[in-house]
């Protein structure tokens, strides 16, 4: 437990200081703030002005006086629409309204007239939100989505953005270039993604959100523990007013066209409920919200190769409650939950393309829980505190396979497809594996007034835990054979191809010692001063100190280090109106100790790998072929004599906290960013944003296996190559983005907004897949058995991107008798990704002996560039109908329709390069291939290797376009 005492003895003393000194916050929270000057009609400063803020999304009103340089400031103010008033004797009364986001300051400069003018100026705040702002965001809200064609959820915001491209493993986002499990994702501040992969969970129900921001670049020191960008969903909090709404949608697997891989359907009709309710217990005081999805969908899959038609089922259950409390002005205190409960059947790992019988499936369960505490103060008007703890669980129940016997518990694998048949993946009868999350925030901010301008001093202290409890069986049986390859009969079965040649392995993976779980966690200091010299400049200064303290699951500390990253951000507005803004940015970005990875070398709840070359009779090369439970009772009958041949071992061995070791601490890897960027406010209707952005990647995660790292023994004394884990730049990723946002509210009804991002992401490391996520990379293993020419080329990466198009537009038909008429549309490209011809070869007949235990066989080569193909590019175009007419006077309930056409013109791309094949036929896999020596020769396509006869070619409907589908909604809103 006294490993435990530093996040609590810290918290506290932090929590102690801030309440004794004049503080605040802004960073994680997702709260907005207004601030801006006074003048006369002859540009002087005016102080003592009363500014008054009101909002629905207020309680009561707050109040701030204009300092000597006529400065105000208001912060913490929860996102939504806000009016500000400015009142002095002897000027004339005026008010601006203006919409604040999450995370966005709103600059408001008020020129007041004199009290001979008797009419109040009133001034409706222009569409610019995050315009003229230093970091470089987009905010969405959710208004707009639910009226465009989307799927309403966070990723739909994420998926109109600029710089950001889902060419990440399955799919997920990459932000300017990062690895898709080092970006950060919240609901209300909280951070919601998967300990491992670091893709977002589920935790939000779609009519309960209120806005969106997604954050690329000049991100402030406030926020920490990613390199690529910042995804920030808040979610309604009740009102003054109750206010409710109920949606039925309804999809149907029929109501879809079939791709070229001619998947099979489902013709059931499959509704989605989603109900809010919201609104005072007590006014001004106390607010309620409550939330609600109920789903139940059902779709037609078909497994990988074989194409046997199954039913996937996820029935879950999101609930979200939500109390806010005022206990005085500028005080406020929220106590919010979500939670799922969800159970699928007929679950496919890693997915439906990589498994090709229905034995593999599983019935899994995923319950999870979010709850969060968050407090913010006013005091004074220039001292803001801000607290907030979090905790986040999920649980795996039932994943993987029940049997845990050697014939029925042991998965096979085809190696030329990479897809699984006969047994599930995990196990199911063993310890529930857990990934859950604490957090504590506290920050405090000083606003000070100056000749030399304003400052806003944001500080604080960010504690994080990331921690996961599992004992990671990859089967029921510990074991898996991986076979040479197989061969679908019919009906779907398959058979192993099993040959002796050194081309089927038999994998054992014990799991040595019991998990204690893993505690990673991250103590983080920030100071950061957004700084107004004038009406023209400003800046942004910043310092974040990153301490890391992980644990792995046999309680060992293998991350113990420090970072700095410093962040510098200047704007110059050359007129001082807010309409033009040139922006500069430089800022180092430090990711979180990836658990994954980090966790990967301890003996505890990690299985060991230890594989065996099957040298037996072969199996199905000839005659009546052989089923794959009698195939295994041969292999393991064989095995467990070969385990008595004193000539007879592993070929491959990794026994974590033996054969595989944390080389002292690591380190958190890190992001450099250089940006520039101009803004520009178009007439009263229309803005746009440019931003560069310039950023390589460092220290980076990689396993060293040389000379000088030696040798190691297992209790038995079986010798090993010992595997320091360690941070390089031996591997290099660059990525250089030009991005374009913008909107115009034109006449008659019609808003159109579109992004752009013109991009190339250039290295050596890809870092992740879509089966493990994370990787760490062996470019130091074996040196003398590879070279970086050919074993590590550097060329556009797979989530490489050049062009990425959005879109969108929506009409409000002007026959209003009939109610509110929407048509919209959105309208995507996305160039393609890049793949090479990647192969097998055995390198160690080429290589001088040099004393290691087990030599790599085979190596990876590439007999092209990594990018020497590119999948299609992707076209495709959605549009919406959405119909709502109220019921009765006034503002009677309203009634609401939406029908929605995915891919009108039914416009099929092969774009998914997780889902293409890509096999490469060698001499490790075919004597028809004459053998090279891969250090003196060019290997001749034909000649030393092929592509396979499928290559390039879709392996699943994955790899396609989202066929042309339709779907519908209806419901109420009050």
């Amino acid at each position: 437990m006294a490993r435990h005492t530093p996040l609590k003895l810290i918290a506290l003393v932090t929590f102690t200081f801030l309440l004794l000194g004049p503080l605040v916050v802004a960073a994680q929270s997702p709260t907005g703030s207004v601030t801006g000057q006074v003048f006369d009609t002859q540009g002087r400063p005016v102080a003592g002005v009363t500014v008054t803020a009101t909002s629905t999304s207020l309680q009561g009103e707050q109040k701030a006086t204009t300092s000597a340089n006529g400065d105000y400031i208001f912060k913490l103010l929860p996102p939504g629409n806000y009016t500000l008033s400015f009142e002095k004797a002897g000027f004339a009364a005026a008010s601006n309204s203006r919409a604040v986001a999450a995370g966005e300051p709103v600059t408001i400069d008020v020129t007041l007239q004199t009290a001979a003018v008797k009419e109040s100026v009133t001034v409706v705040g222009e569409t610019r939100q995050f315009l003229n702002t230093i970091e470089g965001a987009a905010n969405f809200k959710q208004t707009t989505l639910n009226l465009l064609p989307t799927s309403r959820t966070m990723l739909s915001a994420v998926n109109l953005s600029p710089s950001v491209h889902a060419t990440g493993p399955g799919g997920n986002y990459s932000f300017s270039g990062a690895m898709s499990f080092e970006n950060s994702f919240m609901v209300n501040g909280v951070q919601i993604q998967d300990n491992l992969r670091g893709d977002p969970f589920n935790l939000f129900i779609e009519d309960a959100i209120q806005e969106t921001t997604v954050t690329t670049s000049n991100v402030s020191a406030e926020y920490g523990r990613f390199s690529g960008g910042i995804v920030n969903t808040l979610t309604k909090s009740g009102g003054n007013t109750l206010s409710g709404s109920f949606r039925e949608s309804f999809s149907n697997d029929n109501w879809r066209t079939v791709s070229p891989f001619g998947e099979p359907k489902v013709n059931k009709t499959v509704p989605t409920s989603e109900f809010t309710l919201g609104g005072p217990i007590l006014k001004d005081r106390l607010w309620f919200f409550g939330a609600g999805r109920l789903a139940d969908t059902q779709l037609a899959r078909q497994t990988g190769y074989s194409k046997v038609p199954y039913t996937f089922e996820d029935n879950e259950k999101r609930f979200e409650g939500k109390l806010t409390h005022s206990p005085a002005i500028g005080q406020r205190i929220e106590l919010s939950y979500i939670g799922i409960r969800e159970a699928q059947k007929n679950s496919a790992y890693p997915n439906s393309a990589g498994v090709m019988d229905l034995a593999s499936l599983t019935n899994p369960s995923y319950p999870q829980n979010l709850l969060g505490l968050h407090y913010t103060g006013s005091f004074g008007g220039k001292f803001f505190l801000e607290g907030q703890y979090s905790a986040r669980r999920f649980t795996f129940k039932n994943a993987g396979g029940s049997q845990t016997d050697l014939i029925n518990g042991t998965p096979l694998l085809d190696q030329q497809t990479g897809a699984y048949w006969w047994a599930p993946n995990f196990c199911a009868v063993c310890p529930e594996e857990r990934r859950d999350n604490d957090d504590l925030v506290v920050k405090g901010s000083y606003f000070v007034s100056s000749k030399s301008g304003s400052h806003d001093i944001v500080f604080g202290y960010d504690g994080f835990n990331d921690k996961t409890f599992a004992d990671n069986h990859q089967s029921g049986s510990d074991y898996h054979v991986w076979a040479t390859s197989s061969f679908v009969g019919d009906n779907g079965v398959v058979y192993p191809i099993i040959d002796p040649d050194g081309s089927t392995y038999i994998i054992h993976w014990p799991v040595q010692q019991n998990s204690k779980g893993t505690n990673f966690r991250t103590h983080s200091f920030f100071v950061n001063d957004s700084w107004a010299f004038d009406r023209h400049l400003s800046f942004s200064l910043g310092l974040r100190y990153d301490k890391s303290a992980g644990r792995d699951a046999s309680d060992a500390l293998v991350a113990n280090d420090s970072v700095i990253g410093p962040h510098f951000a200047m704007a110059y507005d050359p007129k001082g109106d807010g309409r033009t803004s040139f922006r500069v940015g430089f800022n180092r970005y430090v990711s979180a100790i990836n658990n994954a990875v980090a966790g990967s070398t301890s003996a505890a709840g990690n299985p060991s790998i230890i594989a065996f070359a099957y040298e037996g009779a072969p199996i199905n090369e000839g005659g009546p072929l052989v089923s794959s439970a009698d195939a295994l009772r041969q292999v393991f009958d064989w095995f467990a004599l070969a385990q008595n041949d004193p000539n007879y071992g592993p070929f491959f061995v990794n026994i974590p906290g033996v054969s595989s070791k944390i080389d002292g601490s690591l380190k958190s890897p890190h992001t450099d960013e250089a940006s520039v960027g101009v803004s520009q406010q178009l007439g009263s209707r229309a803005s746009v944003r440019v931003d560069f952005v310039n950023r390589t990647y460092g220290d980076f995660y990689a396993g060293r296996i040389d000379t000088t790292t030696g040798t190691v023994f297992d209790t038995f004394g079986q010798p090993y190559d010992l595997k320091l884990l360690q941070n390089t730049d031996a591997l290099t990723r660059t990525y250089r983005g030009l991005s374009f946002i913008g909107n115009y509210r034109a006449s008659g009804g019609v808003n159109v907004g579109g992004s752009y991002t013109l991009s190339e992401l250039r290295g050596n490391v890809n870092g992740e897949n879509v089966n493990t996520g994370p990787l760490d990379s062996d470019i130091l293993s074996y040196p003398e058995y590879s070279k970086e020419s050919w074993g590590y080329p550097t060329g556009d990466l797979a989530a490489d991107q050049r062009h990425r198009a959005r879109l969108w537009a929506t009409y409000a038909l002007p026959w209003h008798r009939l109610g509110t008429m929407t048509v919209s549309a959105v309208q995507s490209i996305d160039s393609g990704t890049p793949y090479g011809a990647v192969g097998a070869v055995d390198s160690t007949r080429f290589v001088t002996d040099v004393g290691y235990v087990t030599p790599p066989i085979p190596v990876s080569y590439f007999f092209t560039a990594r990018d020497a193909f590119r999948t299609d590019a992707m076209k495709r175009t959605d549009l919406a109908f959405s119909y709502s007419r109220r019921v009765g006077p006034g503002s009677g309930p309203e009634l609401f329709a939406q029908f929605q056409l995915l891919n009108v013109f039914n416009q099929f791309q092969v774009f998914n390069g997780d889902y293409i094949n890509t096999t490469v036929v060698t001499r490790w896999d075919s004597a028809t291939y004459a053998r090279f020596n891969p250090f003196t020769t060019t290997p001749v396509e034909g000649v030393n290797w092929a592509k396979g006869d499928k290559f390039g070619q879709a392996i699943s409907k994955s790899a396609y376009t989202v066929p042309r589908t339709f779907r519908f909604s209806v419901g109420v809103r009050f």
